[in-house]
């Protein structure tokens, strides 16, 4: 789903401190945006301004204020901040300091071109559906992530699972493997690729069920309707399960707790520069060289 450009007038910028380049590419951006006459914001903790003059937010509001956030890292600093601008809407515009980059849109070597295609109002909007995961643990309140790419299901160990997977109440298939991974369209070119997933259009309204190094030979993924929801249990001997949304945040269950995944309500709007189709993203970025 595209939308037509919004005007923005303040402008987040977060930075993969991890990551030596970005507070010089920071540096440069603010510079560009303030002499194109925009407000500027910063997370607080991760970088001065030396020329002052722009603002400065804690957790709380930086994510819900600015009217877009650039980011700079790589595709996995992409998917954090997505997680958490989500819920206001705010739309991401990613500057590439990683190796893929391919949920990003430019490249930091070439980030003047960029900003100025952004601040022009060369863009437009993209709206990518995310996964939202309920986890109920017995006697406790139910817990809900949001996952822009994936919900990963696995042993910490080596050992193989048994999950039966449902959706609407209806047996899908009963799976002994490492793990299961229900993917959004977008994150069908990510480890579910790995795993021997199909590529989906990210325009799709579809979820895709991939079983992980399945000891069957007929066990192949499955793609489901937005509609549904799945439902995944676990054999009793099962034991240090962890759910993980993203690759980046974890959390541990017993075979006795229940998990289920959908279609979240909210989106990810993610800033594009060009028309460029995702199948040409797709056979660009994953032919290139790592």
């Amino acid at each position: 789903m595209e939308a037509e450009f919004e005007n923005f007038k303040e402008i987040g910028i977060y930075l993969n401190m991890d990551k030596p380049d970005s507070a010089v590419l920071a540096e440069k951006c603010i510079d560009y945006l303030i002499s194109h006459g925009f407000k500027v914001a910063l997370l607080e903790g991760q970088i001065k301004y030396p020329d002052g003059g722009i603002g400065y937010y804690a957790k709380d509001l930086f994510y819900r204020k600015p009217d877009c956030i650039l980011v700079l890292g790589g595709d996995g600093t992409l998917l954090s901040v997505a997680r958490k601008v989500c819920f206001d809407a705010i739309p991401i515009f990613g500057i590439n300091l990683g190796k893929l980059g391919f949920l990003t849109e430019g490249e930091a070597g070439n980030c003047e071109n960029a900003l100025e295609n952004l601040t022009a109002g060369n863009y437009y909007i993209e709206e990518r559906m995310m996964l939202s995961c309920c986890i109920k643990k017995e006697n406790e309140r139910a817990c809900f992530y949001i996952a822009l790419n994936d919900v990963l299901v696995k042993s910490r160990g080596f050992r193989m699972m048994d999950i039966e997977a449902k959706a609407n109440g209806s047996i899908i298939d009963k799976f002994r493997a490492d793990g299961v991974i229900i993917a959004t369209p977008t994150g069908s070119t990510g480890y579910s690729l790995a795993a021997g997933g199909p590529v989906v259009s990210p325009q799709a309204k579809v979820m895709i069920l991939n079983p992980i190094c399945p000891h069957r030979l007929h066990d192949r993924s499955y793609i489901l309707p937005e509609d549904e929801v799945i439902n995944l249990e676990f054999g009793d001997r099962e034991k240090d399960i962890m759910v993980t949304f993203d690759g980046q945040t974890t959390v541990f269950i017993t075979p006795k707790d229940a998990v289920k995944v959908k279609k979240a309500t909210y989106y990810t709007r993610l800033i594009r520069l060009n028309q460029m189709s995702s199948y040409d993203r797709l056979r660009i970025k994953l032919c290139s060289e790592y």
